[in-house]
């Protein structure tokens, strides 16, 4: 076995530590909400300039955009406080509400492609309806 090159982190093994378990990222015992409630506060954050947790309605639009949500749904849902203001608690609230409205993945329509099948169906259908066409035609004239 070689040393390790001097200029590199000894490895545990080389080191005579095999088996030692390695120490856990205190972050691997966040759950995914906790990572995406640390998303939207810090979002919510960047438009309180004041940091006092309460935010103008009309800083909602731009929130918006970067959450890819569609405006109304705020607008429509999140409370505001006596003030008019919308508070931290309010919107987060509304982001974790299991009944608001989801945002979609993005702002296209996903199209299923069709399948060879369905295409050579779809001509022969085309074919069926064009002799069809023709021979309504052909009754007219």
């Amino acid at each position: 076995r070689q040393p390790p090159k001097p200029n590199m982190p000894a490895t545990a093994e080389a080191k005579g530590e095999k088996g030692k378990k390695r120490e856990t990222n205190p972050d691997s015992k966040r759950t995914t909400e906790d990572i995406e409630k640390a998303f939207v506060s810090k979002i919510f954050d960047k438009y309180d300039s004041d940091k006092k947790s309460v935010i103008d309605p009309n800083d909602l639009p731009s929130i918006c955009m970067e959450l890819d949500i569609k405006p109304w749904h705020i607008m429509r849902y999140v409370k505001t406080n006596a003030d008019g203001k919308v508070t931290k608690d309010a919107f987060l609230q509304y982001w974790f509400d299991p009944t608001r409205p989801k945002p979609a993945a993005s702002g296209k329509k996903v199209v299923k492609k069709p399948s060879k099948l369905e295409i050579q169906k779809a001509f022969k259908d085309f074919a069926v309806s064009l002799a069809n066409l023709e021979k309504v035609v052909m009754r007219a004239f």
